[in-house]
């Protein structure tokens, strides 16, 4: 695998995310007690995550609102189903009125592309002793090689299939997450959509571990540790929606009474 050129490490890219990620993880391997490379990319992955959490929990709120007002756009689709101008009219009205974005749950995930991205350069192409000349001049003991074991066992620079295995398995639990809090709707004709949710929920795992086991362990072990910082995520974004309905109910109940 060819590493990260001399040009991608100083062009446009390189200076906005290639180099800080790897400064701010080869200084998480310095200063994190024990020096092991794969404590450092789960910790880079936890700040990584919390950088992007007001974006992923704008996208999941996105889709919760999506989800909440699909009732009245199926109606609203039944009704004009000759008249797919009349349709569309009616379907952006109660857009406007729920002031909901039906591209509100894409725009934030590409946001986190480019860093997606430089991550996967950073760890597959970036991971060795020369790279070290791209640490910043006034990096504080700066280390003269990089020692890319996890937890004294598991090679990073090489692929695991271990590693391998948990990427898959963190995969399928972030999957379960989903389909639990946002399932199927009963009406809903699945074979009208591009894809089965449930069969990703099942076929995605198998499919991070045939990819994973290609890569160096890096790649599988920032997987594991993202996707189950975003499966946590989840959870508490889900639960808040779950408590702010349990809430509305309550006040309307109240209103009522």
């Amino acid at each position: 695998m060819n590493g990260i050129s001399e040009g991608m490490w100083n062009g446009l890219m390189g200076k906005l995310l290639y180099v800080p990620i790897f400064n701010l993880l080869v200084l998480l391997y310095v200063y994190i007690p024990g020096q092991d490379f794969g404590i450092s990319i789960i910790v880079l992955t936890l700040i990584i995550r919390l950088i992007l959490h007001p974006s992923y929990a704008n996208s999941l709120k996105a889709q919760h609102d999506l989800q909440r007002i699909q009732p009245y756009i199926d109606k609203i689709r039944q009704e004009h189903k000759d008249d797919p101008q009349k349709q569309s009219q009616a379907i952006m009205e109660i857009y406007k009125e729920h002031k909901v974005s039906p591209l509100g749950s894409c725009l934030p995930l590409l946001i986190q592309l480019p860093i997606i991205f430089a991550l996967y350069r950073v760890f597959i192409a970036g991971l060795d002793t020369s790279s070290l000349a791209h640490l910043y001049s006034w990096f504080p003991n700066p280390p003269t090689d990089l020692h890319l074991t996890f937890l004294g066992l598991i090679d990073l620079s090489q692929t695991s299939i271990w590693l391998a295995i948990v990427a898959g398995a963190s995969q399928f639990l972030q999957g379960w997450i989903s389909q639990k809090y946002n399932p199927a709707r009963p009406n809903m004709n699945t074979q009208q959509l591009p894809f089965n949710p449930q069969m990703i929920m099942y076929i995605f795992p198998f499919v991070t571990i045939a990819i994973a086991i290609t890569l160096p362990a890096a790649l599988s072990l920032y997987w594991t540790a993202s996707t189950l910082i975003m499966a946590t995520e989840q959870l508490v974004i889900y639960r808040g929606f779950a408590r702010q309905e349990i809430e509305v109910i309550k006040t309307t109940h109240h209103g009522d009474s």
